[in-house]
């Protein structure tokens, strides 16, 4: 016990004399994110019940309009005496897409057209455990640190879910709920620049997913990638 105490004795000597030093922080988070790629759209079809009774489903939920995301995360970053930083973040977030329902395709009420007008969107939900290493630079120092840092996120998909809605011109509504089974481990390079004054820090990112969600699919070359931007505010210890 002796030995482990004098060693983080030499340790700590080290990091004065030297000037380095770890940094620990909490920080919550909020912000935009939404699909890219070929496979992603702006305005989608709801298909109504038909004739044999079938919920109603949404052609495509997969939206490339941007939708509010939030988390929160925990931080820890050794700062070398000549500004470079060796980083890692982990937590909990929550990424929601969206797309906009413009028609309605299927039999419903006396009408004769196929294709009813329709309002509504449809929201994808995924939650993630999100860990992000990273490298980068302290730019300034004092009174206002400011990093500017390059990583990436890896994201480990929880749960994701699709929560539709459309409104005819009627005012008839339909709703779609579906919980889906994708597991999806996402990669996305991610480029942040945060600013600190004492115990406080803001931080600015951009993240976009290299992971094809659609990479699985037999006998099509679909493409569907992530597409993040955060901002948060920091707690440093």
């Amino acid at each position: 016990m002796k030995k482990v105490y004098l060693l983080l004795l030499a340790l700590g000597s080290a990091t004065v004399v030297f000037g380095q030093k770890m940094e620990y922080s909490a920080q919550l988070n909020s912000g935009l994110s939404r699909f890219t790629g070929e496979s992603s759209t702006k305005t989608t079809v709801m298909v109504l019940n038909d004739t044999w009774g079938s919920a109603p489903m949404v052609i495509n939920p997969y939206g490339n309009r941007y939708n509010v995301t939030y988390g929160g995360s925990l931080q820890a970053q050794f700062v070398a005496a000549g500004g470079f930083i060796l980083g890692t973040q982990a937590g909990y977030e929550q990424l929601r897409t969206q797309a906009k329902i413009d028609r309605a395709h299927g039999f419903w009420s006396h009408s004769s057209s196929m294709t009813h007008p329709a309002d509504g969107k449809a929201v994808i939900i995924a939650d993630y455990i999100n860990l992000q290493p990273y490298i980068g630079w302290r730019i300034k120092q004092s009174p206002i640190d400011l990093d500017l840092t390059l990583g990436s996120d890896i994201g480990f998909s929880q749960q994701m879910k699709e929560r539709s809605e459309a409104t005819l011109e009627d005012g008839t509504e339909f709703k779609t709920r579906i919980d889906r089974n994708e597991s999806i481990t996402d990669f996305r390079p991610r480029l942040g620049i945060t600013g600190y004054h004492g115990h406080f820090g803001l931080s600015l990112s951009y993240a976009h997913g290299i992971k094809n969600y659609k990479a699985n699919m037999e006998g099509a070359n679909m493409k569907l990638y992530t597409q993040v931007i955060r901002a948060g505010l920091l707690y440093r210890l």
